[in-house]
């Protein structure tokens, strides 16, 4: 009776239908489907991207450099700028929105909000930004020339694996000069980012839209700077690219959980706090396959261990976290992420190891230093520094408060919300280690970034596969007005002094070819486009750094001619060097002119070569008859 019945039902239901057609009804509703994109909804987004690149670039071109002042970029950009920044934040917004998500068209909208926003320095000034890239050139140069390390001669020579890179690129296309190089190399960087940290926050969120909108957040509020031509910039890199490779190719749990004990308890607690479970990670793979994934994450840790100081221990804390909560199953790996840099830092840098055993662990356990104390040494300056400072620091509180937000709105919407957590939080741990030279904080919230860009904009996004919905949609764009808006004077807050012109970088090669091998070259304050070349050919020295020095007594004639006195030097005074005492507070306000005009006149003292942007003293030494 029970089988008519089922069996009977359908064909009454369908009589019915054909009943009503007959009566006139209509055609029965057609099967509900995926909604379709016209395709000329895609075109015009593109066409929009393609606007706001095109005015974009031309309102960075016709940027007069002589109009940065003390607050950065902010007050020289045209308003046709902030225009195109606001269409292509409408613009990918409204591709968030789209029936069906388009990578490609997301791709194309991040690529142009990565030029017009992280391409403004080589855009306006067409010279790296930061005297650390002319160094950093210098160093590959002197090893691509002399086929040597000499860890005495500088700390980076411990840590060479991204210098013997640029070398390698340097004999491999035959140019030797990579300016060019040094120039684009945010914008390179952070094209050469998106890839793995599209990887990284897929495995971090529940759906695709979520993370490509964690992916543009990033980009909108990463202000710190370090994707210059440094090592740090390539080990970033490295390092987002192992823990996409972790997230998606070894998630799971490293030990069984159904029997009791500490895993068990730990699988417990995970899936108390996150109820939407870790993916498996790829899964039905071969014994070769895993084998050469495995390879792919060890060649990851040794190329981050041999480039750089500080982001192999940052791996360490992320790691761990991952095998504690069920997303690495490879028990080995955390154990070579610490052999691999403490192996390094003891035995191949032994003589960086041994030189600076007080910097390294001096610190260790001093939270109040190593957070407040570096923190206070970097807010003071200039009125219009002291803004910029300020203003970083609301950025980051804002960032964090909606990342909490977001930890929150995912628990109780049963999203993923863990991972992307513990990977923040984590970091934390290395705050009692060292200050790391008074950069520390800003390095981890570059490390944080990714994992809270994930969770900041959770609350923002639909916890279903589809768009934001018009409200949210609103709230994403003026959120993204707003950090993006901000992060033109975080990131460039500092222009006046972080770049370069033609005419200091003639300056310098002057420099070169005046003074004798083996000179010392003195600068006032250490702010200089030098070293690119003859690394090792010179003695340089600094009279002040580029660092807050409240209540730092005037320079004085003294000071230079005590490095001269035994056989004389060369000093270069250049307006970068003017910027940064006047903006970090290095001298007081305008002594470094006091000191040139006074000095300049002084007997021993000839002015060798001068342009717009600097003079070039030589001093006389005792051999010279002082």
């Amino acid at each position: 009776m029970t089988h008519k019945s089922t069996a009977i039902a359908p064909a009454a239901t369908a009589h019915g239908v054909t009943d009503a057609l007959h009566r006139g009804g209509g055609r029965p509703p057609a099967a509900a489907g995926p909604r379709v994109t016209p395709a000329w909804h895609v075109a015009a987004l593109a066409g929009l991207a393609a606007a706001c690149l095109i005015l974009g670039i031309w309102s960075l071109a016709s940027v007069d450099p002589l109009q940065i002042g003390g607050a950065g970029l902010i007050g020289a950009l045209p308003p046709a700028y902030f225009v195109a920044l606001a269409l292509i934040i409408v613009g990918f917004v409204a591709s968030l929105s789209l029936p069906q998500v388009k990578p490609v068209l997301l791709t194309w909208q991040i690529l142009v909000t990565v030029i017009i926003l992280h391409g403004a320095g080589p855009i306006i000034h067409g010279l790296p930004r930061l005297e650390a890239s002319y160094r950093h050139l210098g160093i590959a140069d002197y090893i691509a020339q002399s086929g040597q390390l000499d860890p005495n001669l500088d700390a980076y020579f411990s840590w060479p694996g991204f210098f013997d890179l640029l070398g390698m690129l340097s004999g491999a296309t035959g140019v030797k000069d990579l300016m060019a190089v040094a120039t684009w190399s945010p914008v390179a960087i952070n094209v050469i980012l998106l890839a793995p940290l599209l990887a990284l926050a897929t495995r971090l969120t529940s759906h695709r839209r979520h993370a490509w909108a964690a992916v543009w957040l990033f980009y909108l509020t990463s202000w710190v700077g370090q994707d210059y031509l440094a090592p740090q910039a390539y080990a970033f890199v490295l390092l987002v690219a192992l823990l996409a490779c972790i997230l998606n190719t070894f998630t799971g749990w490293a030990w069984r959980t159904d029997r009791d004990g500490l895993g068990s308890a730990l699988s417990r607690i995970t899936r108390k706090l996150d109820t939407a479970a870790p993916q498996p990670g790829l899964d039905g793979t071969s014994r070769e396959t895993t084998a050469v994934l495995v390879v792919v994450c060890a060649v990851l840790l040794v190329a981050m261990t041999v480039s750089h100081q500080l982001t192999p221990f940052a791996a360490i804390p992320i790691v761990a976290a991952f095998l504690l909560t069920g997303r690495l199953r490879l028990r080995f790996l955390p154990v070579l992420t610490v052999m691999l840099p403490v192996g390094w830092l003891v035995f191949a840098a032994s003589s960086y190891f041994q030189g600076h055993q007080e910097q390294l662990f001096g610190s260790i356990g001093d939270i109040g230093a190593n957070t407040l104390g570096s923190l206070s040494s970097r807010v003071s300056g200039s009125d219009s520094h002291m803004f910029v400072v300020y203003l970083r620091l609301a950025e980051v509180a804002l960032l964090w408060v909606l990342a909490v937000v977001g930890a929150v709105v995912g628990r109780r919407r049963g999203a993923p919300w863990l991972t992307a957590a513990v990977g923040a939080l984590a970091l934390l741990v290395l705050v009692p280690v060292q200050p790391y030279g008074g950069e520390l904080l800003l390095r981890l919230y570059l490390f944080s970034l990714p994992f809270v860009a994930c969770l900041a904009v959770l609350p923002l996004m639909s916890d279903k596969p589809n768009g934001p919905g018009w409200r949210r949609g609103i709230a994403l764009v003026l959120l993204g007005a707003v950090f993006a808006t901000a992060t033109v004077v975080t990131r460039y807050g500092n222009d006046i002094m972080e770049s370069f012109t033609t005419d200091q970088v003639a300056l310098v090669n002057r420099l070169y070819e005046t003074a004798p091998a083996g000179s010392v070259l003195i600068e006032a304050v250490r702010n200089t486009p030098w070293k690119f070349q003859h690394y090792a050919g010179y003695d340089y020295r600094a009279l002040v750094p580029a660092e807050p020095r409240p209540g730092a007594s005037p320079l004085t004639c003294d000071a230079a001619n005590e490095i001269a006195a035994r056989s004389g030097a060369y000093l270069i005074v250049t307006i970068s060097q003017l910027h940064a005492a006047e903006l970090r507070g290095s001298t007081p306000t305008g002594d470094l002119q006091k000191f040139v005009a006074t000095c300049g006149n002084s007997a021993g003292w000839t002015r060798v070569s001068e342009n717009n942007d600097g003079v070039i003293f030589h001093i006389e030494g005792a051999r010279n008859g002082n």
